[in-house]
C-alpha cells in the first residue's frame, strides 16, 4: 500500500459519511477487502450474538 492515512482526524459523523460515500475510505483499505456488502440477515446476527454471549460467559 503506497498511501497512508493523514493525521487530520475528524469525529464528525456527517463528514465521515460524505468521505465514505465519495469513496475516500477505500484508499485506506487493502485491495483484498471485498467492496460489495449486503445487509446481514437476522439469522447471522443471532449467530453472532449467541457466540458473543458464550464468549462472555
Amino acid at each position: 500500500m503506497t498511501e497512508q492515512a493523514t493525521g487530520t482526524r475528524s469525529d464528525d459523523p456527517d463528514e465521515l459519511a460524505v468521505t465514505v460515500e465519495a469513496g475516500g475510505f477505500w484508499r485506506l483499505v487493502p485491495g483484498w477487502v471485498p467492496r460489495n456488502f449486503v445487509e446481514p440477515a437476522p439469522a447471522l446476527l443471532e449467530h453472532v450474538e449467541s457466540g458473543l454471549r458464550r464468549l462472555v460467559a
